[in-house]
Formats: C-alpha cells, sequence, structure tokens
C-alpha cells in the first residue's frame, strides 16, 4: 500500500506537469501571427470598412506661432473623394490640390501612391465602385497586392496604445523597393477591431542644396459612426550641410464631422473661369 506521502508526492508531480504541459503548448493554440500577416489582416479589415457616400467636416489647422485657420469641407467619395471648400457668400470651390481625404479610400492612395499628390488624385474609384459585382474575396486581394507588403521589411514591435486609448499592437516598416512610393514607416493595430488606429508615413530628400525630411502621422477614431482619420501631423525638416536649420509642423484636426445621404451636385461643380475682358482678347 503506498503512503500517503508518496499518493501526495506523485499526484502534486503529476498536477505540476499537466499545468507546464498546458502553458507550453495548449490544446488547440494557434501560432501568432508573423509582422507581415498582421499588416495583411489589418489592410483586408481596413478594405471592408464602410466608405460614406458623403461627408461634411470642419478642419481646423494649426502651424506654428500662427493662430489656427478654419474651413468648412465636403466630400464626395463616389468617384474619386472629389471635395469641396466652402468660399465667402455661400459658394463652394471643387478642390484640385488633393487635400487629406479623411477615409480610407483616401488613407489607401497614400499606401500606394506615397506623396505623390497627382498620381493619387488621378487614381480611379472603378476598381471599388465595381467590387460589389466581384465574386467574394477579390476585392480584399486588389488592395492587398495593390498596397504590396512584400516591398517592405515589417517587423513586430509589440504591445501600444492607441491615440483613443485602446490597447494595439505597433508593426515598424522597412522600403525594400520602390522606396519613393513606400513611405510607411509605422502603424498601430487596434487589438479588438484588428483596424489601424495610427498611420506614419516618413519622406527625405532634397532641394537644390537643402535637404528635406518629414512625415505624415495620421490617428484613427469613429466619426460619425464611420471609421475615419480624426487628426493628422505633417512635420518637415529642412537641413543644410547636415545640419538642421528648421522644421514645419503642420497639424490638422477633423471635426463635426456629418455623414449626410446626399449632397447637392452644384457644391461639387467647377467655378467657370471669368471671361476675359474685351481689351485682352
Amino acid at each position: 500500500m503506498n503512503s500517503p506521502t508518496g499518493f501526495f508526492i506523485r499526484a502534486l508531480a503529476l498536477a505540476a506537469a499537466t499545468i507546464c504541459t498546458g502553458i507550453a503548448s495548449p490544446a488547440g493554440a494557434a501560432t501568432p501571427p508573423s509582422a507581415a500577416q498582421y499588416y495583411r489582416d489589418a489592410l483586408a479589415i481596413m478594405e471592408r470598412q464602410p466608405t460614406p457616400p458623403f461627408l461634411t467636416f470642419q478642419t481646423m489647422m494649426t502651424l506654428h506661432d500662427h493662430p489656427p485657420t478654419w474651413d468648412i469641407s465636403r466630400l464626395r467619395t463616389s468617384d474619386g473623394s472629389e471635395s469641396s471648400r466652402e468660399l465667402p457668400h455661400g459658394k463652394w470651390e471643387t478642390e484640385t490640390s488633393g487635400g487629406i481625404d479623411p477615409t480610407w479610400l483616401g488613407v489607401s492612395k497614400i499606401v500606394r501612391y506615397g506623396l505623390d499628390i497627382a498620381q493619387a488624385q488621378n487614381a480611379s474609384n472603378a476598381p471599388a465602385k465595381n467590387a460589389a459585382k466581384m465574386p467574394p474575396g477579390l476585392k480584399t486581394i486588389a488592395i492587398v497586392t495593390a498596397v504590396a507588403p512584400h516591398d517592405y521589411r515589417i517587423t513586430d514591435r509589440g504591445a501600444a496604445i492607441c491615440p483613443n486609448g485602446a490597447p494595439g499592437h505597433a508593426l515598424h516598416f522597412e522600403a525594400i523597393r520602390n522606396k519613393q512610393r513606400r513611405l510607411l514607416t509605422h502603424v498601430v493595430i487596434e487589438s479588438a477591431t484588428g483596424r489601424f488606429c495610427e498611420m506614419r508615413f516618413s519622406f527625405a530628400g532634397s532641394l537644390v542644396a537643402v535637404g528635406v525630411s518629414g512625415y505624415l502621422a495620421l490617428h484613427f477614431g469613429e466619426s460619425a459612426d464611420y471609421w475615419l482619420v480624426r487628426d493628422a501631423r505633417f512635420v518637415i525638416g529642412f537641413r543644410s550641410f547636415g545640419l538642421q536649420v528648421s522644421q514645419l509642423t503642420v497639424g490638422l484636426a477633423f471635426q463635426h464631422v456629418a455623414a449626410p445621404a446626399t449632397l447637392p451636385a452644384v457644391d461639387f461643380a467647377p467655378i467657370p473661369s471669368p471671361a476675359p475682358a474685351r481689351g485682352n482678347r
């Protein structure tokens, strides 16, 4: 007959072995995704986020040592993220300079084309408009291919905090191909939803004898029941002979965001140029 002490020791050893086995390799535990897979999953989730057909918002722009300025803008996403800005006397002017579009549609163009605003603005929305006719899954495949995760060396930076205070997961990016377009250097992915909550794009170049470098940081959050960019920060540094001589920081906040079902088409019509005077003909 086994002694009580021997039985207790064997039982304790068995329990310890069971606990350790459960910690080392729990039944059915999934292998944590790679950094590249984290990124691909977040891209697919963002592509599935609903995009409002119209947005109205007020932008507050801040510049160091200058008082903030406000603009009231309207956005139509159905035909190329066309935006319009309110002018005096209640008129609206269609923007052609490529202001930041707070929807994922606009952000994805920065992911694809970098800060080449002209090419991003000329990018057609036809694939997105025709996505409803495609078999399930093709839209996701298209966006993941277009932003080319394999053009980056992606490393996992572990736990992070989103701008809204929610737990997140950070990734770091280093472009290894197409460096003129692949400007993404940092993202934070919201743990609960898998959506991007923060993205940073960095750039560097030169202008005659002056070096230029900086970054664009985007912070996402809930606005008008959509997941949109809530604010952005654009930082540009200027260097001469390797020394930084000045820095420009521009902040942009999207406020009073609403998503109406429709907006007047006339608000997006280009304003005709004034007719030349008779003497100049």
